[in-house]
């Protein structure tokens, strides 16, 4: 069936919105794990809030957004994100919702890792052309003590075969 030229614009700018609100979370990704304050806070709305716990951990503006990597440096010295799960909904023509899931191993002060799973919960703005995190709730799943793990390199251990290409 076809569809009229509107249908199609309307189509794309959805696809449009979903994919630069998805790239807002591999940003904030990027930004977090190198610790890049310029990317961390590129993605953040002027009144941007970000909730990490309960008590500690709420950021609210940029300035205080720009503690936020502090906040995260003082509990762990590097950490590394995977989000998956995106789902992005448009909820008007200058916002949209999002839900999606994280996965982070976070390496605390003494060199061990610690596992942390979460659920971000997203509202972004489109501010001049350009889409923002309004506000991000973590919602923390799984958050493992420092654990000791013994770290293999299959290449070196001499199993006899070829590393996969």
């Amino acid at each position: 069936m076809m569809s009229s030229p509107e249908e199609l614009v309307d189509r794309l700018e959805e696809l449009w919105v979903r994919a630069k609100c998805v790239e807002l979370g591999a940003r904030y990704c990027h930004g977090v794990d190198r610790a890049d304050q310029e990317t961390f806070l590129s993605i953040w709305h002027s009144r941007g809030e970000y909730v990490i716990g309960r008590r500690s951990g709420r950021f609210s503006g940029h300035t205080e957004l720009a503690t936020a990597l502090d906040f995260v440096r003082a509990a762990y010295a590097s950490t590394h994100h995977w989000t998956t799960n995106q789902v992005v909904t448009r909820s008007g023509p200058d916002s949209a919702t999002g839900v999606s899931d994280s996965f982070a191993i976070c390496v605390d002060h003494d060199g061990r890792p610690s596992l942390v799973a979460a659920t971000y919960d997203d509202e972004y703005r489109l501010v001049d052309g350009e889409w923002k995190i309004l506000r991000r709730i973590v919602r923390r799943w799984l958050v493992t003590g420092g654990i000791e793990v013994a770290v293999r390199h299959p290449a070196s251990q001499g199993m006899g075969r070829k590393a996969d290409p």
